[in-house]
């Protein structure tokens, strides 16, 4: 896949990479081995805020689309090349409704079950530039981020895992995870980037997944008619 993005777009990349108050995390949640396809998870989702688009292997007319109406931006693939993933995973595009200045997003997502729950990891997805050497591609850090999702029937649901939580419990020396406490700069706010791995982040999710207090509030979406804007 050769894709082409637009310096806007990956200022706003940069942003949505080292901002928010979603947990981070250096490794994913999930391997691509261990990754499944939820039924009834491809679609378009919506509330008055925010759309997500979901696209897999399970809907190759779908994901073709999606790549080729993603706004602004020049995204092709090479001559003779499938429209596919390859793998159990999901292009995700979010777009906030809401703000219609703020450029949409492309995410790479894969879901897994742990304690009988499904979770979503979202990673933004790899871009080549063709800037390699830029001091700004150089300079930026993808990093993942855990969801626990729900779909029923035409209902989504999102719930992120919450930096606040993990940071106070860290801070407090109330769970124990590799970690890294990242300090500002410019004033003394610090964050935590989560460095443990797939398997240590799988048990900590098995014993911490059942805490409401590690999740934000509940993001309920609908399912709508599928329609990139």
């Amino acid at each position: 896949m050769k894709k082409t993005i637009t310096k806007a777009l990956l200022l706003s990349l940069l942003v949505v990479s080292l901002s928010g108050c979603f947990l981070k995390s250096v490794h994913p949640l999930f391997t691509a081995e261990e990754a499944i396809l939820l039924e009834g998870l491809d679609g378009t989702f919506e509330n008055g805020d925010q759309r997500w688009t979901f696209a897999s292997d399970n809907n190759p007319k779908m994901l073709a689309e999606l790549i080729r109406k993603y706004p602004d931006e020049d995204i092709s693939f090479d001559p003779g090349e499938e429209d596919s993933l390859k793998m159990n995973a999901y292009l995700i595009l979010f777009e906030e409704t809401d703000e219609p200045n703020t450029a949409p997003v492309l995410f790479l997502g894969k879901v897994g079950k742990l304690n009988g729950q499904h979770y979503l990891n979202l990673k933004l997805l790899d871009i080549d530039l063709g800037m390699s050497a830029s001091p700004v591609i150089t300079h930026r850090f993808n990093i993942n981020t855990f969801s626990r999702i729900d779909v029923q029937g035409d209902k989504l649901v999102l719930e992120h895992l919450e930096s606040s939580w993990i940071k106070d419990q860290i801070l407090n020396n109330r769970v124990r995870i590799k970690h890294e406490v990242v300090k500002s700069d410019y004033d003394d706010s610090t964050e935590i980037l989560i460095t443990a791995s797939t398997p240590e982040l799988q048990q900590f999710v098995e014993k911490y997944g059942e805490e409401e207090e590690a999740y934000q509030e509940a993001l309920t979406l609908k399912r709508v008619p599928y329609a990139v804007q």
